[in-house]
């Protein structure tokens, strides 16, 4: 083959593929003029993401817009919306491309937690209950953005701030004192009650024995003098609220039924207490048979028919 016949088959092969270069070079790429993305984001907000092409009209189609936002997820299209689910910096890339080649721009998304209002975990006081006249230290557990603002109510007409108040009570009560804290962003209040008792004489903490109510033989009857003894009692009761009053019913040696007598006269006693005013609730009893031992009671020969009040505290 001559070089006249080579070169009748190469000329067209020449020619297709430069046109084919030529056609490639030809495209024209997209520019990618700007990009608008939020500045800041709080987690689990969404935001808009818009691009601008600035030879749209021009570029050659298909284009294809692809957005990076950072955090391993992708998104397409010139305007897109994306929120992130933690907090930190992000790199957005967008980028635009066509079979003339490809642009792309960047930029900055800082993500933070939402703004957190005042909320109370707990709220306490300390002593409670109180004797009247002495300080009760308040306390309490806040979360929220700074800063937070306290406003204490104690509930007897008086005020405070703080998250760790103290108070004092002058009055004996029940006073429901009552926490709102906020701050910018929202409030919460919640309250706590605290139980005053009148200041106490100082038998209500040193008393260490009530009298004895002493029977005849095998009586569960209260005898005038009996009723007279346990006056007493109930008297130092009512002065003083921190006490309670265990009684335990005793049968002499000889007395018929001793168990069932004994529980007789301690339901005596105790029915006289609550029926002068003593409540239910600070009244146990409990009979407890036939007297063995010696006794320290000075009943002389009814000392073994007797119910014993013990003071409780």
């Amino acid at each position: 083959m001559n070089a006249r016949q080579y070169s009748s088959l190469w000329l067209p092969i020449l020619l297709l593929f430069g046109g084919l270069f030529l056609a490639g070079c030809g495209a024209t790429a997209p520019v990618v003029n700007s990009i608008n993305t939020p500045d800041t984001l709080e987690t689990g907000e969404s935001g808009n993401f818009r691009a601008s092409i600035e030879n749209e009209e021009d570029a050659d189609e298909p284009l294809t817009y692809t957005w990076d936002y950072g955090d391993g997820s992708t998104g397409s299209g010139l305007n897109t919306s994306k929120a992130y689910n933690s907090t930190g910096q992000y790199t957005v890339l967008f980028s635009a491309s066509n079979e003339g080649g490809a642009d792309s721009s960047r930029a900055m998304v800082t993500v933070v937690r939402p703004p957190q209002p005042a909320q109370i975990t707990s709220i306490n006081a300390n002593p409670n209950p109180v004797d009247a006249g002495n300080q009760v230290n308040f306390s309490s557990n806040v979360q929220g953005d700074s800063p937070i603002d306290y406003s204490w109510s104690f509930g007897d007409g008086n005020s405070g701030s703080g998250s760790s108040p103290s108070h004092t009570f002058e009055s004996a009560g029940q006073y429901t004192v009552q926490l709102e804290a906020s701050n910018n962003v929202g409030s919460d209040s919640r309250s706590v009650t605290v139980r005053v008792n009148r200041d106490l004489p100082e038998i209500c903490t040193t008393v260490s024995e009530f009298n004895s109510a002493f029977f005849g033989r095998n009586s569960s009857t209260l005898t005038d003098e009996a009723r007279k003894s346990l006056q007493e009692n109930t008297d130092l009761l009512s002065q003083c609220p921190n006490l309670s009053v265990r009684i335990e019913g005793f049968a002499a040696p000889g007395e018929r039924n001793a168990q069932s007598l004994s529980e007789d006269r301690a339901q005596a006693v105790a029915d006289f207490y609550s029926g002068n005013g003593v409540q239910s609730s600070r009244i146990t009893m409990s009979g407890e048979g036939e007297v063995s031992g010696v006794t320290t009671k000075k009943g002389g020969t009814r000392e073994y028919r007797r119910a014993d009040s013990i003071p409780q505290r």
